[in-house]
């Protein structure tokens, strides 16, 4: 009951919703680089051979589809409809992905579920726009409230964050490298797993050692504290900075951004109040409108909505005209006709060339003004801008001949469903639903964790009945609960899975005509991964393909499909082609030592065999890298 009466406390207090629009744009950024990163490498995520045998469906325009939801999603347009259409696709694409699948789909998912619910377009959207247009006429205009509820920034940290950082810790805990002090530097000092060689950090061991067993400590007490106001701030910083270290160290960059981004609603609201509230006190522009037409006055509100800053400054024809001196020559008649505008060096607008003005003053679209200005593109707007004004002024629009009939504006707490229940409490029920049902998946996952086994092992209840019963019970519901809410294990950067005996680095080099070698963009020379291998296609590639232990079949069909969509990429032709594989053996380390990184990075490379393709049939010459 006390847990029931906090959320509802947090329900009902209002705050404003600035900071989860901004979240709501920064993550479909995030979101929109993965959605354009899996179409580039659609023909190698989803072709049975890239190119040469292709898929049985064209992903493309799912994938094209997906990423329009999301484009619509950062705008905040038709919000409601797009943030499901975004899970459905998400939810079919992810599904689709088996091989090339990491951790951060299933943060999408989770948020991407979310976002059906949420108000993401209460603030700093297209929509708010729409309903203020929807509500306003020339003598009410609607200002809808910008507060929502203070719960809805609680619940993305919930499940982006809180939730993984509880479950990694007991995966952590059962990790020697962990509770050794080393979870970071071990990670970071094998050059395929890092794409910067920060020596300068792994080669100060008490540092790096400090910096592991913060982790472990940040990551288990965040579920208990990251809702209190006075841990919000410490708890912010000691996150970016965690996450903006996965940034600059590991080719997962949009793990990395998408966690920062999901930070963005640990910011006090405050702080994006002085942000907002930020205006010029004088304007760079007036604009006067006709206060009697509708479609002026919606220009008002648009201008308004689109920029805040008080560079542009709205006044009326019939009143504030006569006092400017620079419209003295103006007639009332010009100035209804064609909307005028004065900037602040005297200089006088009309018709397009205001709206260019407008366009100069408001930052992200200053581009078009430029493109508006362009010959031929300036004639035809000048022309459709004429068209519109001259058969406004013909018959002129007021509210009664435009038949505006100004609906009633809804409110949901006073929106009855039953006799005692309203849509704002049925909005509570299925969000604190949600929340209990989230931790308690969670809670069940845990039992999956190393230290969950560890326990197990050390009561002697390993391999019993009770246990094979719990673990598919879990095992089912793992996979229903990542699949539709996101909500999973996170087994991420442990020694047992990830490092331990990890002592060997796999690079393709092509083999041109005239002998010389090209290295593909797979692994550098330095043995750091490459151009290609970022986010899901480092997972596949330095824990799939490749791993503690090579299974050689999938090593070969790995540097097919790789070599298969390079050369395709390159223009290179597989009836005849040639590639070295060349391999680095170097060493795993479970204890700290001085500039382990910079010496495995200056281990020769030796020769690892190679594959052939003749006539778009591949041939591997792989030897056993175990044995090399």
């Amino acid at each position: 009951m006390k847990f029931y009466n906090r959320l509802k406390r947090s329900y009902d207090k209002q705050i404003n919703g600035r900071g989860l629009a901004i979240f709501r744009m920064f993550y479909c950024l995030i979101l929109l680089c993965e959605i354009s990163q899996i179409f580039y490498f659609r023909h190698l995520i989803f072709d049975k051979i890239p190119y040469i045998e292709l898929s049985e469906i064209e992903f493309g325009i799912p994938i094209g589809i997906w990423l329009i939801s999301v484009l619509f999603l950062f705008f905040g347009l038709f919000t409601r409809f797009f943030s499901v259409l975004n899970y459905i696709m998400g939810l079919i694409l992810i599904g689709s992905i088996n091989t090339y699948e990491y951790h951060v789909f299933y943060a999408y998912m989770g948020i991407n579920f979310l976002f059906m619910f949420m108000p993401i377009s209460q603030c700093l959207s297209l929509d708010r726009l729409i309903n203020k247009l929807k509500y306003s006429n020339t003598t009410f205009q609607y200002n809808p409230q910008q507060n929502i509820s203070q719960l809805y920034y609680f619940i993305p940290v919930l499940s982006g964050l809180a939730l993984v950082y509880f479950d990694s810790v007991f995966w952590k805990l059962g990790s020697p490298m962990w509770y050794n002090g080393l979870g970071v530097w071990e990670p970071s000092s094998l050059p395929m797993i890092v794409h910067t060689n920060t020596s300068w950090l792994l080669n100060n061991e008490i540092l790096v050692k400090f910096l592991g067993y913060l982790t472990l400590v940040f990551e288990a007490v965040f579920l208990f504290v990251f809702f209190r106001k006075k841990w919000r701030v410490p708890l912010l910083i000691i996150g970016l900075g965690l996450h903006l270290g996965i940034l600059v160290t590991f080719p997962i960059p949009w793990f990395a951004l998408i966690a920062c981004s999901i930070y963005i609603l640990m910011i006090p609201v405050t702080f994006w109040d002085k942000i907002f509230n930020r205006k010029s006190k004088t304007s760079k522009l007036d604009v006067f409108y006709d206060t009697e037409c509708p479609l002026c006055v919606r220009t008002k509100i648009t201008v308004n909505h689109l920029s805040n800053s008080g560079r542009i400054k709205f006044l009326t024809v019939q009143y504030d005209a006569t006092e400017n001196k620079y419209l003295k020559d103006k007639t009332e008649e010009q100035l209804l006709t064609d909307i005028h505008s004065v900037d602040k060096n005297g200089n006088v607008y009309a018709g397009v060339n205001t709206y260019i003005q407008i366009m100069r003053y408001i930052w992200y679209l200053y581009p078009i003004s430029l493109v508006l200005r362009a010959p031929g593109i300036f004639h035809f707007a000048n022309a459709v801008y004429g068209y519109v004004a001259k058969n406004r002024t013909k018959e002129r629009c007021t509210d009664e001949n435009c038949g505006y009939d100004p609906p009633s504006i809804p409110d949901d707490s006073k929106f009855k469903l039953l006799h005692n229940l309203t849509l704002k409490d049925l909005k509570f029920k299925l969000l604190h639903l949600y929340i209990v049902m989230a931790i308690v998946l969670q809670g069940i996952l845990i039992y999956h964790s190393y230290l969950s086994e560890n326990i197990q092992q050390a009561l002697g209840f390993n391999d019993s009945k009770v246990d094979v019963v719990l673990e598919k019970s879990v095992s089912l519901v793992d996979k229903v609960s990542k699949t539709l809410l996101g909500v999973t294990h996170h087994v991420v950067f442990t020694d047992k899975i990830h490092f331990d005996s990890y002592d060997h680095v796999v690079a393709v080099a092509y083999i041109r005509k005239d002998g010389s070698e090209k290295l593909l963009p797979i692994i550098d020379n330095n043995g750091s991964p490459s151009k290609y291998i970022y986010s899901f296609n480092w997972v596949k590639w330095t824990f799939r393909v490749n791993g503690i232990n090579v299974d050689q079949n999938k090593l070969e069909k790995g540097v097919r499909d790789f070599t298969a969509f390079w050369a395709h990429k390159n223009g290179v032709s597989l009836t005849d082609a040639k590639f070295k594989i060349k391999v680095k053996k170097i060493e795993s380390s479970s204890v700290w030592k001085d500039n382990h990184l910079e010496i495995q990075m200056n281990k020769p490379w030796i020769d690892g065999g190679y594959v052939e393709w003749k006539n778009d049939q591949y041939y591997p010459s792989i030897k056993e890298i175990e044995k090399l």
